[in-house]
Order: C-alpha cells, then structure tokens, then sequence
C-alpha cells in the first residue's frame, strides 16, 4: 500500500494542521444532548485506551525498573499536588499590580489542574 508523502513546501506540520482541523470542526459542530454524553465517554475510553497502550508495550522488567525509581516519582508528586498549587496561591500578590483578576484565576486554574494528557505521557515515559 503506498503511503500519501507531505509536500515539502507547506511549512505547517500535518499533525499541527490535523489539530487545528478538530478544533475548527468541533467550533462549528459541538456535540449536544445524547452525542454529548457519547463524545464525553468515548474521549475517556480514548484516554484510558492511549495509557493502556503505552504500558503494554512496556516489558516486566522495564515496569520494575521504573517502579525502583520511587524518590523520582516522590518528586514529580511533590511537585505536581504540591509545588504548583503553592506558587499559584502565591501569585495572589501578584494580583493587583502584574495580574488582573481574571488573569490570576486561570493561572490558578493551570497550578490547580495536575495535569494533561500529553505531559502525563511525557512523565511516564521519563519514570
């Protein structure tokens, strides 16, 4: 089976366009009602499916070596549920001279959230 070849004279990435194509196509067709709660259950199946995959690939003996690296996984916890929620209470110093209101609550919010899927990806790779 050939594979379509990118031409090498658009400078977007394909997945970057991909992306932006989702959420264009998401902005102009948002699911509602009963597609709604579909879209909801299976974006989480996706997300449980993408960490499943990735841990199966991984042997026995790679899973026990990340697992012998608990002072690692320790600091990314710390890190994560306590670090950041820390430096986004804070920013509220920071409120009426650098951030507005607005502003210091999203970056609340970004502190607050543990974190996405691709940075947990990430983290888990690294383990």
């Amino acid at each position: 089976m050939k594979r379509l070849k990118w031409p090498s004279w658009l400078p977007i990435d394909p997945y970057i366009l991909l992306l932006l194509g989702t959420v264009g196509l998401a902005a102009l067709l948002p699911a509602r009602g009963t597609g709604a709660e579909v879209a909801s259950g299976a974006s989480t199946a996706a997300i449980a499916f993408l960490f499943f995959l990735y841990g199966a690939r991984l042997s026995t003996r790679e899973a026990m070596d990340g697992v012998r690296h608990w002072r690692l996984h320790l600091t990314v916890l710390a890190c994560t549920f306590v670090l950041f929620p820390l430096l986004g209470l804070a920013a509220r110093g920071l409120e009426p001279v650098l951030l507005s209101h607005d502003l210091y609550t999203g970056l609340l919010f970004l502190t607050l959230v543990p974190s996405t899927v691709q940075s947990s990806i990430a983290f888990t790779s690294m383990a």
